[in-house]
């Protein structure tokens, strides 16, 4: 959306979810990079962030629960057991009884949720739930903290901390020092375990990405991070 994108506020109360889109692919980043997912994009933000490259507002199919579980199966093989929710930000819903009924589906299946860490839902207590935090803001939603699996930051060449690696400002703050949130102490990565993701801004134009990824491959080397890079825009799919 490149920043442009209205500001939507949490509705939780109708029964019906604001999707973008469902469809079948492989996960391109963070912990799961390359394993094959039924991506739900569920429609609209809370926040507008001015690098945005994801489209999450053009739909108006507002499905109730069963016609979405319905299109989920409707593309899943069964041999896939990862089911993402993404947005937008899926915490701008009520995604808890989604979330039961993918849990239901199968004893295998896994529900990752991909937010940005300011909202947060009821969901049901299972350890096949992964979320994927990536902070755009100086403060993350204290609800959602202890369930937090992993946390993924966007890097950009110049515009890290020198002390930690991570990005020095908020997105929705262009131009001013407000430090991003960091992670919990408990999550950061220690031995073999890495649960922090850093991944190069896309900017559009080659030298800018390219500069990017140089950036992010030296804080990851430098820190101890995991680098993940948008492998389903390398393979082009979707």
């Amino acid at each position: 959306m490149r920043g442009d994108n209205p500001l939507r506020p949490q509705e939780l109360n109708d029964g019906h979810l604001w999707v973008q889109e469902v469809f079948y692919t492989l996960q391109g980043e963070g912990p799961f990079t390359g394993q094959p997912a039924v991506f739900v994009r569920l429609a609209g933000c809370n926040l507008c962030c001015f690098w945005c490259d994801t489209e999450f507002e053009s739909s108006d199919w507002r499905p109730q629960l069963p016609e979405l579980m319905a299109a989920i199966e409707k593309v899943r093989p069964p041999f896939c057991q990862l089911i993402v929710l993404t947005g937008g930000e899926p915490f701008r819903q009520n995604i808890g009884p989604l979330v039961e009924s993918v849990l239901a589906l199968s004893d295998k299946l896994i529900v990752q949720i991909e937010t940005n860490g300011t909202l947060y839902v009821d969901l049901p207590d299972s350890s096949r739930i992964h979320i994927v935090c990536s902070p755009k803001t100086s403060a993350l939603n204290q609800r959602l903290l202890p369930k937090i699996s992993s946390y993924k930051y966007l890097i950009a060449a110049g515009q890290y901390d020198n002390g930690d690696g991570l990005p020095l400002e908020s997105t929705q703050k262009v131009g001013e020092s407000m430090r991003i949130a960091r992670p919990a102490q408990a999550l950061v990565a220690d031995a073999g375990e890495p649960s922090v993701f850093v991944m190069p801004i896309d900017t559009g134009s080659v030298a800018g990405s390219c500069a990017n990824t140089q950036a992010a491959v030296e804080v990851a080397l430098n820190f101890g991070y995991r680098l993940t890079l948008q492998t389903h825009k390398i393979t082009g799919i979707p």
